[in-house]
């Protein structure tokens, strides 16, 4: 794909002239976007917003939508030792891992520490493939001395992902053969012609998948799948939209959400520092951790940190969005003021004592709330906590109120075979 220079619209670059490449669906996604916004993720610039950011959201939640998730990078690991590798880096039972299924897991350093994590999905027996944040100088250095090779796929395929509860019906009429597939499933269709990778996952928390497509395949998949999807009211949603469903579903983003202990530069546009780092158990994936396995990377820190209960707690948080707006030059009675994520940390209080921080703060248009994640010491997550969190907005600082409720802050329907 060519690299291509706009002159404005960038939501998130200031630059006159920025140079930055297109994904696979740039063809189709450009013209699509009506506000011309713009948002950087790794190498690559996806749309922000295509028209209304609300009206995105709700197709994801109760209709179908398409969106661009290509930047994700993609690696294929494989060779005899492929297998070997993989249970070395990953805390969850590889071994176990079938041809066609796929693990969601985060991997660790020897500390304990998360690097990354993402999907992890076996193409045939000593080939798998890994969608995450970039990483590709952590999956290169333990292949050394092993008979395996990692390569980077990131730029031959584009990722669309198709969300919400008509999506299925959506990817029937395109197919005609993944109305069964199951969660965390593989299959491989034909869609206008085009070998199409479809994989039953997404991160929204609604029903939906991932379709894996050629780079040079885009555009007429892209076709295919909108108008197939046009009787069930399809609509393209930005990474505006998405982001905010992934945080309504309670999913995290390393690098907004903690910051990685590997060596790679995340996709991320800002990085937490390094305080922020974090064990699987500090960020709710403590159920990915299989202790049974004979060893992996990090096993020792994170046993005796399992044994110990020195982590912290994830939760949900329910933020006072109107205390946070009220005398800051902002009006009291529009949350849309608050619609964009807040991606720094908020320190978090409890009785003028600091007890954790917040992340990813933002009004949520299907809850009706103003959200965000708590990761706090395990005295200060029990459900209805109040808190103190220490707002900056504009560079007015204030004392927002927070009260701790569970995860995720809607009913997850991405597993339901319905």
């Amino acid at each position: 794909m060519n690299d291509i220079k706009f002159t404005s619209g960038l939501s998130v670059v200031a630059d006159a002239h920025v140079a930055f490449r297109g994904t696979p669906f740039l063809e189709r996604t450009a013209p699509l976007n009506q506000n011309a916004l713009w948002m950087r993720w790794d190498r690559n610039m996806v749309v922000d917003c295509y028209s209304d950011m609300v009206e995105e959201l709700a197709a994801i939640r109760n209709r179908v939508a398409m969106g661009d998730m290509s930047p994700l990078s993609k690696y294929v690991i494989a060779g005899p030792d492929a297998e070997r590798m993989m249970d070395a880096l990953i805390p969850r039972d590889i071994k176990k891992l079938q041809v066609g299924q796929i693990y969601y897991a985060p991997w660790c350093d020897e500390n304990g520490h998360v690097v990354g994590d993402g999907l992890v999905f076996r193409m045939d027996e000593t080939i798998f493939r890994v969608s995450a944040d970039p990483g590709l100088s952590w999956w290169k250095q333990h292949a050394e001395g092993l008979d395996v090779r990692v390569t980077d796929i990131s730029d031959s395929y584009g990722i669309l992902t198709l969300q919400g509860p008509r999506s299925r019906e959506v990817l029937e009429a395109v197919t005609q053969s993944v109305q069964e597939l199951p969660f965390s499933r593989l299959a491989i269709v034909t869609i206008a012609g085009r070998r199409v990778e479809i994989l039953r996952q997404g991160f929204t928390g609604e029903h939906g998948y991932e379709l894996w497509v050629k780079a040079d395949d885009g555009a007429a998949v892209w076709d295919a799948v909108e108008a197939a999807g046009k009787p069930f009211g399809i609509l393209p949603a930005g990474a505006w939209a998405l982001d905010i469903a992934r945080l309504e579903a309670g999913l995290l983003i390393v690098g907004y959400d903690y910051t990685s202990a590997g060596p790679d530069h995340g996709g991320a546009g800002i990085q937490a520092a390094g305080k922020y780092r974090a064990s699987p158990f500090d960020l709710g994936l403590g159920r990915l951790v299989d202790f049974r396995k004979a060893d992996f990377i990090g096993k020792a820190a994170l046993q005796r940190m399992s044994n110990t209960g020195d982590h912290r707690q994830l939760v949900g948080l329910d933020i006072d969005w109107s205390q946070a707006l009220d005398g800051k030059g902002l009006e009291s009675n529009a949350p849309g003021n608050l619609r964009r994520v807040q991606w720094y940390p908020l320190k978090a209080f409890r009785g003028g004592k600091e007890v954790g921080h917040a992340s990813s703060v933002a009004w949520s248009p299907s809850t009706g709330r103003m959200i965000g994640f708590g990761h706090l010491r395990r005295e200060a997550a029990e459900t209805g906590t109040e808190l103190t969190l220490k707002w900056n907005k504009d560079g007015v600082a204030a004392d927002v109120r927070a009260r701790v409720v569970g995860l995720p802050f809607l009913s997850l329907k991405r597993a339901a075979n319905g």
